[in-house]
């Protein structure tokens, strides 16, 4: 991250310091006032890296939402930041989104951490997992097992492929750890799934 963008992260807290569990009259007041000068900061970034100025304002909205505590007034705030910017008004951007889930579907046979993904999106771990939320709607852990069992749906319906081979390309530990996760998430167990579903036909698993 360069120096501007280290400035406006440092800064930020300051001027949206915690608001009381009863707001003060002028809350609102000082949170637009952070907003306003956000718009500021990323007026002065602007360049032709335009990723960095999304990365640095989506930092710095976030810290503004969690400096206050979730109140109305700081989604006001940080709304108004993200139409005036076209920023996303929480989560990934969307150049983000895109990058984060290539990375997990071009690597669900191996482990995945969050690191990982935090680094794919080029953001800290810690922020990342909130921002990741906000955007797919629940925390990665989650989005991977569930594309992991799309994928093992695929296999089944159109591949002759063992379970156990099944499990192990899309990321399981082993045979009974793939069916334990796809008959919670699918309601019903692989070899069961597969004999509904099958494009050609039955097929008796090995």
């Amino acid at each position: 991250m360069d120096l501007a963008a280290s400035e406006t992260l440092r800064r930020l807290p300051a001027l949206a310091a915690p608001l009381s569990v009863s707001p003060a009259p002028d809350d609102g007041d000082r949170l637009t006032a952070a907003a306003d000068w956000l718009l500021r900061v990323a007026n002065d970034m602007l360049a032709p890296d335009r990723q960095s100025v999304e990365h640095c304002l989506s930092l710095a909205l976030a810290r503004l939402q969690r400096a206050s505590g979730g109140h109305s007034h700081a989604k006001d705030a940080a709304d108004d930041v993200g139409e005036k910017t076209g920023l996303p008004k929480a989560g990934l951007a969307a150049w983000q989104v895109r990058r984060v889930a290539a990375y997990i579907d071009a690597h669900l046979a191996s482990s995945i951490r969050n690191r990982d993904l935090a680094a794919a999106a080029k953001l800290s771990c810690g922020y990342f997992c909130q921002a990741f939320k906000d955007s797919f709607g629940c925390p990665p852990h989650a989005y991977i097992v569930r594309r992991r069992v799309e994928r093992a749906k695929e296999l089944l319906e159109t591949t002759t492929t063992p379970l156990s081979q099944i499990a192990l390309d899309c990321g399981f530990s082993d045979q009974s750890h793939f069916s334990r996760i796809f008959r919670r998430v699918a309601g019903e167990a692989p070899r069961l799934w597969r004999h509904k579903h099958r494009i050609d036909g039955d097929f008796d698993d090995q």
